[in-house]
């Protein structure tokens, strides 16, 4: 009874879960072996049961003496499953905002090719196109920001309904602009082939169909672009506890790892030797196939690095873990 008080104590706070009931009640059985192991070697209940709580220890610890899958499955319990943060009336909404996206995006589709078709210009499907995928696109981008603010994560606490308003106002001037610069592009470009525009307004051709989508960001995108940041720069932190615990023993960890003299200076050997034949790979092969080309191995010297970088780490952690 006392070894059953103890193993409670250690879960206070614990959401009472179908798996947590396992795993404390695996948890009991172990502790009641170590206690039964003591007691036959000849100390009395009580002390057996000292020394038994003791050399179990934390919770952590006492993790590590019972099976990954079991562990694995409180975790998930407690919190990764969907259903503790999504309910039916947000899993509709998703939906139909995504049914939206998708029904813009074929109606789009349908639109193009009829008009391509009929026989029409580039620009005039094009211009069809992005008319009528728009404000279902948009919608689309608008909701699925809302919902996903507001919604509750395992690691993540919500936004408040106020702030997640203002971003999807943010979201959707930037979206609307995106969407509004090429209709203007193709909206000129058809109607100079048309001839529509004539006299005065003869001088709306390419260039000028271009400072006309640009301008476009001055209403929609800029102001969207400022909101966004203000609000990015201004957000607090909604990591939940356990979250931001993992969040910074993984940034210790890895100070700890950089902060090392060798793995430093190790990397810092490797770096040297990848960048040296980068830019002699990048002379060699300007000569040979011309500079316009050569500059891509510094595409593929970053890409090796951030591998020998993600190496070094796995290997320096599994150091660590075998002599721990």
């Amino acid at each position: 009874m006392k070894a059953k008080v103890f193993v409670d104590s250690l879960f206070e706070g614990y959401d009472d879960t179908a798996a947590l009931a396992d795993f404390k009640e695996e948890l009991l059985g172990n502790l009641n072996a170590k206690i039964e192991s003591f007691v036959k070697k000849g100390m009395d209940a009580e002390t057996a049961f000292t020394k038994a709580s003791a050399e179990l220890g934390d919770v952590s610890a006492l993790a590590d003496e019972l099976s990954q899958k079991k562990r694995t499955e409180v975790f998930e319990e407690v919190y990764m499953d969907i259903r503790k943060y999504m309910c039916p009336g947000r899993v509709a909404c998703y939906v139909i905002f995504g049914v939206l996206a998708l029904f813009g995006a074929t109606a789009g589709a349908i639109t193009f090719f009829a008009t391509i078709g009929t026989g029409l210009d580039l620009s005039t499907s094009m211009t069809s196109f992005f008319a009528v995928i728009m404000p279902f696109t948009v919608s689309a981008i608008a909701g699925f920001t809302y919902l996903g603010l507001t919604q509750e994560t395992s690691s993540l606490y919500p936004v408040s309904n106020k702030r997640a308003a203002w971003y999807t106002v943010a979201v959707t001037l930037i979206s609307f602009g995106l969407f509004t610069m090429p209709l203007v592009y193709f909206g000129v470009k058809t109607g100079n082939e048309l001839g529509v525009f004539v006299g005065a307004d003869s001088f709306l051709d390419e260039a000028h169909a271009i400072v006309a989508i640009i301008a476009m960001m001055i209403p929609f995108v800029l102001p969207g672009i400022g909101l966004l940041v203000f609000l990015g720069l201004t957000e607090k932190d909604r990591q939940k506890p356990w979250a931001k615990n993992l969040h910074n023993k993984a940034v210790k960890e890895e100070m700890e790892m950089w902060n090392d003299p060798v793995m430093a200076s190790r990397f810092g050997m490797f770096s040297g030797a990848i960048w040296i034949f980068a830019f002699g790979f990048f002379i060699l092969f300007g000569f040979l196939i011309g500079f316009k080309f050569s500059w891509l191995v510094f595409i593929f010297a970053t890409a090796v690095q951030l591998l020998v970088q993600a190496l070094m780490i796995k290997n320096t952690k599994t150091e660590v873990k075998s002599q721990s």
